[in-house]
């Protein structure tokens, strides 16, 4: 598997259109779903960047910090607090990993404030290092949030998301350990195209029953 500038600005043109046409569609309190897609679609347009540069030789640390702002600090506090707002029933479990994501974000926003970043290709992927204390720990929690509320919530859409980017994590991990960061947020950006069909069907079967109902 190769990966790009055209594959991320490919990946990134996509999700932003599902994106819009998710937030067009969505009711009030679906949006900060509907908003994922293009959200993975703007951190891709970073990466391009990223690639855009390393394909000249250099490399850009502002693509580089931003990706990786989306990557350690976003998605740790917006996936816990989405499944908070749309899943009433476990709210009392899932506040306590909106609680570990922000401690997460926190962590990583400082090490990205005190650390160096170096940004290199490797095996068609990129790289990014910088020095992390208690990296391990912190990995672990950073997995927690991601993937604990997505797997701890009562709606199926999200334990579906959360499967297929588990298995796409391991995949990341196995083949891509070095460019995992990198990797697995391209995979997950693909996937996140489900919230558009989730939405999109949510809508027409909206649709259909309001025309049932005035029908009648």
């Amino acid at each position: 598997m190769c990966f790009s500038a055209s594959a991320s600005f490919v990946a990134s043109g996509g999700l932003v259109a599902l994106g819009g046409a998710s937030l067009a569609v969505a009711k009030k309190k679906e949006k900060i779903i509907a908003a994922i897609p293009l959200m993975f679609g703007v951190q891709q347009a970073f990466e391009g960047v990223q690639w855009l540069h390393l394909d000249t030789g250099n490399t850009s640390l502002i693509a580089g910090y931003s990706f990786l702002v989306f990557a350690l600090i976003v998605w740790p506090v917006y996936v816990p607090c989405t499944v908070y707002m749309l899943d009433t029933r476990r709210r009392k479990i899932l506040k306590w990993f909106i609680v570990a994501g922000s401690i997460v974000a926190l962590y990583y926003g400082y090490i990205l404030l005190t650390q160096s970043l170096v940004i290199n290709e490797f095996r068609a992927c990129v790289n990014y290092q910088y020095n992390s204390p208690f990296g391990n720990i912190f990995g672990t929690f950073y997995v927690l949030t991601i993937f604990g509320p997505l797997f701890v919530s009562c709606r199926p859409i999200f334990k579906w998301f959360g499967l297929a980017v588990a298995v796409l994590a391991i995949i990341a991990w196995l083949f891509f350990t070095l460019a995992f960061t990198s990797v697995w947020c391209f995979f997950a950006a693909i996937i996140s195209s489900m919230f558009f069909v989730y939405i999109t069907l949510r809508h027409h079967r909206q649709g259909k029953h309001s025309s049932s109902q005035k029908k009648s």
